[in-house]
């Protein structure tokens, strides 16, 4: 068994080291690994970091940052394994971790893609697995009641519990941090779809495969420690961030569900925020509602336009 690990890169020197070292040692424990490194056009010595620590990985320098999904799809172009691993580059294989994903979609068929445990660096639990997001989960996490009620109707919860990472499961979705898969399957679903910059292209992909009667599967006993956020926080992105998570939002509900989904998710978005700032108003405080409407508004109008001139943060 053969599997190409896709890491796409942008600005993170350090981490993207660290990442390449795990994989080096992951490819001691299993033969006909590869790394492929795509990057994002990044300014901080990344890609000649890698041409000079890591001469056999293969590097993908691009000219521009193109994202998070397209930068994917620059790697599966030239993937030629069974299995593809799509690992971010603040994630490291822990040992062990790569076989074991391995033998779990060996195991099982019809299983087309699996998750590992996430933990933080310091070894804390981190949410692997979420259910698809619809428009009542939309409403249910961004009001606050996702966090008030943790361990209360799970239903409306889109990030899993660490009581329900069993392993072994069958889940909607993983998280895009780190997940192996069949790279036919990717191939069939038409890769990742380049009108998403960045977030949600875990719903765009596993969604078909649950339609199609496949299985995601979950898998705790392999370990990846992942620096959630790492990349958003060293390129200071945070504005740019809020943006595509809420533009990739409205684009993947308009996509998957209709067009009344997008809107509904963007009129209740709106209420929470509304609402939010009239409460802070009485209370005589400041709240960022403003600005974040304004955001929210944006990605809501450019969600129906194709990503044409790619951001170059």
């Amino acid at each position: 068994m053969s599997v190409d690990i896709i890491i796409v890169s942008y600005n993170t020197c350090e981490l993207l080291r660290a990442c390449l070292q795990s994989v080096l040692e992951a490819g001691g424990e299993t033969s006909g690994v590869r790394a492929i490194v795509v990057d994002n056009a990044s300014h901080d010595g990344s890609p000649e970091m890698v041409a000079a620590e890591f001469p056999d990985a293969q590097l993908i320098r691009l000219s521009e940052n193109i994202g998070f999904g397209p930068g994917n799809n620059r790697g599966l172009a030239v993937a030629t394994a069974e299995y593809v691993l799509l690992l971010n580059s603040d994630a490291q294989l822990t040992s062990g971790a790569l076989p074991a994903l391995m033998a779990y979609l060996k195991a099982r068929p019809n299983c087309v893609a699996v998750g590992p445990r996430l933990v933080f660096p310091g070894g804390a639990f981190q949410s692997s697995c979420r259910r698809f997001p619809n428009p009542i989960r939309n409403f249910w996490n961004l009001s606050g009641f996702q966090a008030r009620f943790p361990n209360r109707f799970r239903v409306l919860q889109n990030f899993m519990t660490e009581a329900e990472h069993v392993s072994g499961m069958s889940v909607d979705m993983v998280s895009g941090a780190c997940f192996l898969a069949r790279r036919d399957f990717l191939e069939s679903v038409g890769r990742f779809d380049e009108n998403l910059f960045m977030y949600e292209e875990e719903t765009d992909v596993f969604l078909p495969a649950r339609r199609r009667g496949l299985e995601v599967g979950f898998c705790g006993e392999a370990v990846v420690i992942h620096g959630k956020g790492s990349s958003v926080e060293q390129n200071d992105l945070r504005e740019f961030s809020l943006f595509h998570a809420c533009r990739s939002k409205y684009y993947c509900f308009r996509k998957h569900y209709g067009a009344w989904a997008a809107r509904v998710a963007w009129w209740s978005d709106r209420a929470i925020l509304d609402t939010s700032a009239l409460v802070a108003k009485l209370r005589g405080k400041q709240h960022p509602a403003a600005a974040r409407l304004a955001i929210y508004r944006r990605a809501f109008r450019e969600s129906f336009l194709p990503l044409r001139g790619r951001p170059t943060r």
